[in-house]
């Protein structure tokens, strides 16, 4: 061929290319991120990723008994796995606040969860379940709304001072004026950890201004920088309800229901496990329900080799209980169980033992069971690796099919495993118009449809008449030779 370089002899020539194999990574990797002040620091380093495996005694041991992450730890270890575990230790903070925000960390400093993003980097390990025990559960008070109850006269500059008895952070805020009055004050901070009554002060250079603040919860801030983080790695967070009642734990989820919430799954309440501690110590401890939760997910992966099917149904091992009850009726629909599930979207144990409920904090039905969020996140991560090998090859009919190929056997995989209904793809010409494809652009359209789980089984129970006709035949072949006629005789 005169298109190739000239050769006197015999080489071999690549001449062909085929579909590639698509490997889905593991998603079953639990990550913990919470302090634990007395670790080891050169086992367990402040604001680093340390991957383990939960039969590393010795490793674990370096952890200490301060702090959240041993104990969850033994959580996970007390269900019977010996679970693939991400550790990242922050320090421990004085004041609940400041915990959290060591927990949250900063996303351009890559600290708290942000530090997360680096972990398949550091570790070659992905986070595939994300938990922060104990810290998802507040629904923290600040300030809402700054109302003039009288907007005063003659200021060219004033100042809003807020005060609070108690609070963790007092809120800030700015006055707005226009032609000498106080119009309105612009709340700068809202403030955290408000446990009494928000008054602010107004003084500046005229007089007569006056305000009242009103106070109400906000969404947790820790589950919402989760819900960030797990997008990124395509992870789901874990997040433990307020632990009081059922209205309680519907109103914190409302909270956090948003577009990212199909990467939460949320649990209350919390749960009772026995723990050994020293000797005569040992008790039953309330714990975070997450990490009993996050260890049943691994326990459903490992069991069936995927991520494609929800946790539920499943009995813990290592939970004694709830910390509060919830009731259940097979069969009914009014009990607190289903409450939450149905109306919350909150899930929960029922009988003291048992997962129930399959959902995610997303406002997009589409994504409300937590299955087929894993199924999404598992087609995502997948595909890009197994179709690396096509970027930089010249853009011809052959390389697209192959391209196409690649992503039909997976698919195809998926649908006899049953984590996928069924799916289509085809090549929409309106979609790739030649300036497109002059710069390397290739769109393939791939709808498709991951399983949802079986969540609603109804049976529509009325009489059945024609039993009776079954019955008259048993009857008639009961009584044999007696017909009419004898028994008349």
């Amino acid at each position: 061929m005169a298109a190739l370089t000239k050769n006197h002899g015999v080489r071999f020539l690549d001449a062909g290319e085929d579909a590639r194999t698509v490997v889905t990574p593991d998603f079953s990797t639990i990550t913990i991120v919470a302090p634990a002040d007395e670790a080891n620091p050169s086992i367990f380093p402040l604001e680093t990723n340390v991957h383990l495996y939960g039969d590393e005694a010795d490793k674990i041991a370096q952890l200490g008994d301060a702090g959240e992450i041993g104990d969850a730890i033994d959580d996970l270890l007390s269900e019977g796995i010996a679970a693939s575990i991400l550790v990242r230790r922050v320090e421990k903070m004085e004041t609940r606040n400041e915990q959290l925000g060591a927990i949250i960390g900063d996303p351009s400093d890559r600290t708290g969860l942000w530090g997360l993003l680096d972990a398949r980097a550091q570790t070659l390990v992905r986070p595939g379940l994300v938990i922060s025990p104990g810290f998802t559960n507040d629904s923290l008070v600040g300030a809402t709304l700054v109302t003039m109850t009288a907007q005063g006269t003659g200021y060219s500059q004033a100042t809003a001072t807020f005060a609070s008895a108690g609070a963790m952070v007092v809120p800030t805020g700015t006055c707005v004026i226009e032609d000498g009055k106080v119009i309105g004050v612009q709340i700068d901070n809202a403030g955290i950890g408000i446990v009494g009554a928000v008054t602010c002060t107004i003084a500046g250079d005229g007089e007569g201004a006056t305000c009242t603040v009103a106070t109400g919860p906000a969404a947790n801030p820790v589950a919402l920088a989760m819900s960030a983080v797990c997008k990124r790695l395509l992870a789901i967070g874990i997040v433990d309800g307020p632990n009081l009642d059922r209205t309680a734990a519907g109103l914190w989820a409302e909270r956090l229901r948003r577009d990212d919430g199909r990467y939460l799954y949320p649990i209350d309440p919390a749960v009772r496990r026995f723990a050994v501690l020293d000797g005569s110590d040992d008790t039953i401890l309330t714990r975070p329900g997450s990490t009993t939760v996050a260890a049943l997910f691994a326990k459903r992966d490992r069991a069936r080799a995927g991520p494609y099917w929800s946790p539920e149904n499943q009995t813990s091992s290592g939970i004694v209980g709830t910390a509060r009850p919830i009731s259940y009726y097979d069969g009914e629909v009014d009990h607190e169980a289903n409450f939450l599930v149905s109306t919350c979207g909150v899930n929960t144990f029922i009988e003291g033992k048992e997962l129930f409920g399959s959902e995610t904090l997303s406002n997009d039905t589409n994504w409300r069971f937590v299955n087929k969020v894993r199924t999404e996140n598992a087609i995502r991560a997948s595909l890009p690796g197994a179709l690396r090998k096509w970027r930089g090859e010249n853009f011809t009919a052959h390389n697209a099919l192959m391209v196409v190929k690649t992503v039909e056997q997976f698919l195809d995989e998926l649908v006899a495993l049953g984590a996928v209904l069924g799916y289509t793809r085809y090549f929409d010409r309106a979609l790739n118009p030649n300036a497109n494809m002059r710069q390397g652009i290739l769109r393939i359209e791939l709808p498709h449809e991951n399983t949802p789980i079986l969540s609603d089984m109804q049976f529509g129970m009325r009489p059945y008449s024609p039993a009776f006709d079954i019955l008259a035949a048993d009857i008639q072949r009961a009584l044999g030779g007696y017909d009419a006629i004898t028994l008349a005789a």
